[in-house]
């Protein structure tokens, strides 16, 4: 009986490939050709591109293949149900690839495929526009600007403005290659610009402008936004939209200010994105998001938000504001800069051109019994006296002070306040963060640390792997730069954080400045201090102990290297 199974298998087997006609393999050829080009010219170079598992993915393209043939020759079931069969098989593999591609951690947030096809059909558009004969292309200019006054007109190619207009360009687009969020422009010496960029969250030179360009680089944005060009003095900022090789929709905004030294420009690529984060994106451990939801949930008196320049103040001010409930309760924002519009909350922004002061703004906005304010900078001792006196039993008041960390941010506050005991009892917590860069995947290095090296950096001996990076990777036997860091063997920014609600014990400490004390209250409690989220993230390989080093001992920026001598418009 078991014969006659396996004879009457394969007979039927048999019958089911004598069924093909010569056509219908030549049919299947061309979703199979179709399959293999997308493989070969997109999905390797891809994988070759990222540093993915390109071998591993290459015997997965094989065996999708070989599946897909196998049902349509193998299967005892008519061609005009296998080969549909076989079709879908191939395109479900495209898809799972495209879902594992963009699952991977080494490809970048902006370079992950969209899943909606119309996505594809309007990114075919646009390419096809570039393609085109677009006179403004044609004549040199890769940029298209629009702003208040409508888009910018490229001059006659050629004249002056023609070539000031391609030098702005250049600035732009070599900070937007580097992924940096803001290209600066600001007087190094009486001759000489310098412009700079900021790569995850450190300053980096990108070429020397002689100051007659320089001026007219600045005159040329301050144009587009609609600022007077004689006004040399006062701050001025503006929303504008920027497009690359075609009309685009990406913000920019372009804000100048002036100096005894002369003019500084300032553009910030899409500054709404930069600070878009809700409290369970801004990557806290599991007793920090406890302990936040505490602070929240409480919602009353003061809550100092502490850090450094560029070290995600903003970001920590809009995610915690978003965490109240804006259209159950009276949620305000004052901000010297509005980074974004978030719903439901009242924005001010105050102008220090106006003439009126800053603590008076903060005042009459308390003085309306609101449920939430954000205070984006304490802006002057004043600020603080006006906040420490506030109804704290009805209002939370989020205040950012400028400081290195949790404790000097309470010594700054209690001294502008200028009573010990008024500014304590204001205070029930304070939240303190600081921006790491995060190590490339391509380009992370696993090591052994030795166990004396672990005690040094207060390490647990459990620990058996850290990571460094030297910004290289591997190709073909040969050492090169990591292209996906560009050589710096650092991709993106985590942030490490500190928070800590107060007793009222911690509240007595404050008043009589025993902060040693306070400290090891934190300790106590196991919260993270800065340093100890800092080095968490080290052992949890997202970044690295040189770059702790470098945020905590060296002030958590570089200099910028000396700009070179290249003009801007080369």
């Amino acid at each position: 009986m078991p014969n006659m199974i396996s004879f009457d298998s394969m007979t039927t087997l048999a019958a089911g490939a004598m069924l093909l006609q010569w056509w219908m393999p030549i049919l299947f050829l061309i979703p199979l050709a179709g399959w293999a080009w997308v493989v070969s010219t997109i999905f390797d170079k891809d994988a070759a591109r990222f540093h993915l598992k390109r071998e591993q993915y290459n015997i997965l393209h094989m065996g999708a293949a070989l599946i897909a043939t196998a049902v349509l020759f193998l299967a005892p079931l008519p061609f005009l149900i296998t080969f549909p069969i076989a079709a879908g098989l191939l395109a479900a593999h495209l898809l799972i690839y495209m879902q594992m591609r963009n699952a991977s951690d080494r490809v970048p947030a902006g370079s992950k495929w969209s899943m909606n096809p119309s996505v594809w059909f309007e990114k075919a558009s646009e390419g096809k526009k570039k393609k085109g004969k677009d006179p403004k292309l044609a004549k040199g200019i890769s940029m298209f600007f629009k702003g208040p006054g409508g888009v910018a007109e490229p001059p006659e190619a050629g004249s002056p403005e023609f070539e000031v207009r391609l030098a702005a360009e250049d600035l732009l687009s070599q900070a937007v290659d580097r992924r940096s969020p803001v290209m600066e422009l600001a007087p190094l010496n009486e001759s000489a610009y310098a412009a700079t960029c900021m790569v995850d969250g450190v300053r980096t030179a990108i070429s020397q402008v002689p100051a007659p360009k320089a001026i007219a680089i600045i005159n040329f944005y301050k144009a587009i936004a609609g600022f007077d060009l004689e006004d040399r003095r006062r701050r001025n900022i503006t929303d504008i939209a920027f497009g690359i090789g075609g009309p685009g929709k990406t913000p920019l905004r372009v804000s100048t200010q002036g100096s005894s030294k002369g003019m500084r420009l300032s553009l910030y690529v899409d500054p709404a994105q930069q600070v878009d984060r809700r409290i369970d994106t801004l990557g806290l451990f599991e007793k920090q998001m406890a302990d936040l939801r505490t602070i929240i949930e409480e919602a009353k008196g003061v809550v100092l938000l502490a850090a450094p320049v560029h070290n995600g103040r903003t970001s920590t001010l809009y995610a915690l504001l978003r965490a109240h409930d804006a259209y159950t309760s009276n949620v305000q924002v004052i901000e010297l800069e509005q980074s974004a519009t978030i719903e439901g909350v009242r924005h001010t922004v105050w102008d220090s051109n106006s003439g009126g002061e800053f603590a008076t703004t903060v005042r009459s906005i308390l003085r309306r019994d609101p449920d939430v304010v954000g205070i984006a900078e304490m802006y002057d001792e004043e600020t603080a006296k006006v906040v420490a006196r506030a109804d704290h039993d009805h209002s939370r008041v989020y205040l950012s002070v400028r400081a290195p960390d949790v404790f000097e941010a309470i010594q700054i506050y209690s001294r502008a306040v200028g009573d010990a005991n008024l500014a304590a009892n204001s205070l029930h917590g304070v939240i303190g963060t600081r921006l790491l860069r995060k190590l490339s995947p391509n380009a992370k290095i696993p090591y052994t640390p030795a166990p004396d090296v672990l005690k040094k950096l207060g390490l647990p001996p459990e620990v058996k792997t850290l990571y460094r990076t030297e910004g290289t990777v591997m190709m073909k036997d040969k050492a090169e730069a990591d292209p996906l860091s560009q050589g710096t063997g650092y991709f993106g920014q985590i942030a490490a954080f500190a928070v800590h609600p107060f007793s009222e014990e911690d509240r007595r400490l404050i008043a009589t400045n025993e902060l040693g004390a306070l400290r090891a209250a934190f300790r106590q409690r196991k919260q993270h201090s800065l340093t100890s989220a800092a080095m968490q993230l080290v052992v949890q390989g997202e970044t690295s102990v040189e770059e702790v080093a470098r945020v905590f001992q060296g002030g958590g920026q570089k200099q910028a290297r000396k700009p070179s001598s290249t003009p801007a418009s080369a």
